[in-house]
């Protein structure tokens, strides 16, 4: 019952995690910023329109892997949708001083996944017991139900 009980509280983390991802790249997806970034006069306001991720927060509520192992999947194969050119390019964004640090955790997932191959990255992060087609269409849902 005690093993059941700390799964649940394992999952619930790893869809905070996946929720915070989906809310983040949401957030520079969205198109109301993209029209007001078009139609600005003044180049210098278009620095306060770039997003950033919460890369900390992300890693706060990550206890079983999943968020980096789902960037190691990344790494390893190229996406081939929006959603996920979408999130590799989050890790380009410059971050807040703060999420630095944890961003340098995705990014070597990343990079892990690039170097290792789909194999690597279950043996980099084996905690996630999750396969990562699934994380994949939880974001999905995630995006289309927001």
């Amino acid at each position: 019952m005690y093993r059941l009980i700390i799964l649940l509280v394992l999952l619930v983390g790893v869809l905070y995690s996946l929720h915070l991802l989906v809310q983040d790249y949401q957030a520079l997806t969205a198109a109301p910023k993209l029209l007001r970034f078009l139609f600005k006069r003044d180049l210098r306001s278009s620095q306060h329109l770039r997003g950033s991720v919460r890369w900390r927060r992300i890693l706060q509520h990550d206890p079983i892997q999943c968020a980096r192992y789902l960037y190691c999947d990344l790494g390893a194969r190229p996406p081939n949708n929006s959603v996920g050119r979408g999130f590799v390019y989050m890790l380009t964004l410059k971050p807040h001083d703060e999420d630095l640090q944890s961003l340098e955790y995705f990014q070597m997932a990343y990079h892990r996944g690039q170097l290792g191959g789909i194999f690597g990255c279950k043996e980099y992060y084996p905690m996630c017991p999750f396969d990562a087609q699934l994380l994949f269409r939880l974001i999905q849902y995630l995006i289309d139900k927001q």
